[in-house]
């Protein structure tokens, strides 16, 4: 996720430059194990009755866990290698692209689970391919007038990242994250156990929804803009759209 439109470019260490590199390289091959573990943890296991998967917490909270690795490779490769547009950034104008390829592998993984579980529903599936629409879109633009213009995000943008990215993870993590929920709704008397055992709390699940309808709205935005924009064209090195 880059931040910046200003028009001085802070110039950061060669090391610096490398290190931010490689947490952008880091964040795209994180993407294909988050996928499989994902893929994984909603998989039929050989003991589960005909019919029934049972779900592995154990690899969701790990398939959380690394999307939060990779999460926090973007916010260090900017405060680390600065700028995508420095010298020392060879990778740099990859840094939106990871981002893109970790939301978008992430959630292709979550609809193949939710669809193939019987779970797929179109307050998710909406604005998961509303993102994935205008991230394919926007990129191919990018891709292009990046080697002419150096064009970057603005703020919107970035907001839009931060948002898609916090409710990718709350998503992945909802199963977990729900169990803890359940937990303490359950309280101590069996009554209330049972209860909860039937009526399970969507709670996390909504909130990861909402947020990622935010994003999914944003993305839209942003997309329009660039799209409609005369700047596509004349755009210059210090402006964003």
């Amino acid at each position: 996720m880059t931040i910046s439109t200003n028009d001085n470019i802070p110039q950061k260490g060669l090391f610096g430059g490398a290190f931010a590199d490689a947490l952008t390289l880091i964040r795209i091959l994180l993407t294909p194990l988050i996928m499989f573990v994902i893929i994984k943890a909603w998989s039929a296991k050989p003991d589960d009755p005909m019919g029934f998967v049972s779900l592995d917490l154990q690899l969701v909270l790990l398939a959380s866990i690394l999307f939060v690795i990779a999460a926090l490779t973007d916010i260090a490769d900017d405060f680390i290698g600065g700028d995508e547009r420095t010298s020392s950034r060879f990778l740099g104008k990859f840094d939106d692209v990871a981002d893109s390829i970790l939301i978008a592998g992430t959630l292709l993984a979550l609809l193949y689970v939710s669809n193939t579980a019987g779970l797929l529903h179109w307050t998710f599936a909406v604005p998961a391919f509303a993102l994935l629409a205008r991230d394919i879109i926007v990129s191919l633009i990018k891709s292009h007038q990046l080697s002419k213009f150096g064009l970057i995000e603005t703020r919107l943008g970035d907001i839009k990242g931060v948002l898609a990215m916090l409710g990718v993870c709350i998503l992945v993590a909802s199963p977990w994250l729900s169990n803890i929920v359940d937990s303490v709704r359950a309280g101590n008397t069996v009554e209330s156990a049972l209860n909860v055992y039937d009526n399970a709390s969507p709670l996390v699940w909504n909130i990861g929804l909402c947020i990622l309808w935010m994003a999914a709205i944003l993305s839209l935005i942003t997309g329009l803009k660039l799209l409609t924009s005369g700047k596509t064209e004349t755009i210059d090195s210090h402006e964003a759209i």
